[in-house]
């Protein structure tokens, strides 16, 4: 198996969407899935490397949210505000 990571943005990361990557092969589009998280891992079966039997490993893509380098108002504004209507903690578990 391979094992790559690929940045998204925020919005691929709530809305999902299709993104082209490289495998070993060439590229291919993928499937963000909507509500993706950084760490969350993508399965590419048969994208891999060829072992010593012939079988063709997968491609393991794990997904890393990047944010923009600079955040402008209205995206700072609308999280404010999401926050507190939406506010929840993903460390409580």
């Amino acid at each position: 198996d391979v094992v790559s990571e690929l940045a998204i943005t925020i919005d691929e990361a709530v809305l999902g969407g299709k993104v082209e990557v490289p495998v070993v092969s060439g590229r291919v589009m993928v499937t963000i899935p909507k509500g993706a998280s950084s760490g969350q891992v993508l399965r590419l079966k048969a994208k891999g490397l060829k072992g010593k039997r012939g079988v063709v490993g997968d491609q393991l893509i794990r997904l890393k949210i990047v944010m923009p380098k600079a955040i402008d108002e209205e995206l700072e504004t609308f999280m404010k505000a999401w926050r507190e209507s939406h506010a929840y903690n993903p460390r409580a578990e």
